[in-house]
């Protein structure tokens, strides 16, 4: 009996998914506290949001393992007006895709997402990676700043060479100059 009821649940979410089930629309409507008039009519194709549709495909293209049109699919969301549920799992999933290019980029990411969907279930994932981030920005500059640090102790170290050799030259000037007054 129980197993009847979730293939029947299993069903109807993936008919909504597939977009082809226009009395679902209503159902996730109320699930979801959205209204039927909360997105443009342009923006819908079979009761489906176009950010969730991009959200889809951007997921497709990850299985497929085509992340710059993945990457490409999420910005687009980003940049659109936020909706629950769908632009926190696209700043996630976009700041995940930008670790290994522009950590910096992918921790403003981490930090919109804070900032903007306190309460989400990727807000609480990106915790951690969050937080290592900002640790590994700590270490760069703390990097930054010891090579800084290094070069400055260098250009000391040679100046003080310079000085110890004016100072040789110095005292055997004077040397020369006491052994001509003798003279």
């Amino acid at each position: 009996m129980k197993f009847e009821w979730f293939v029947k649940i299993a069903l109807l979410v993936m008919l909504g998914l597939s977009g082809g089930c226009g009395t679902l629309d209503g159902f996730l409507n109320k699930t979801t506290k959205r209204s039927p008039q909360a997105a443009e009519p342009s923006s819908r194709k079979g009761g489906i949001p176009q950010q969730e549709r991009y959200l889809a495909g951007a997921l497709e293209h990850l299985r497929k393992g085509n992340e710059q049109g993945a990457r490409d699919l999420l910005e687009r969301i980003c940049e659109a007006p936020s909706v629950g549920g769908v632009t926190d799992d696209a700043l996630f999933r976009l700041s995940l895709l930008n670790l290994r290019d522009d950590s910096a980029k992918s921790q403003a990411l981490l930090e919109r997402l804070r900032n903007e969907f306190p309460r989400s279930i990727w807000t609480y994932q990106a915790a951690p990676l969050a937080s290592y981030l900002s640790g590994i920005k700590t270490l760069r500059d703390r990097q930054r700043e010891m090579k800084t640090l290094r070069d400055l102790n260098l250009s000391l170290s040679r100046d003080n060479r310079d000085l110890r050799q004016t100072i040789e030259r110095l005292k055997n000037l004077d040397i020369e100059l006491e052994q001509k007054i003798k003279r």
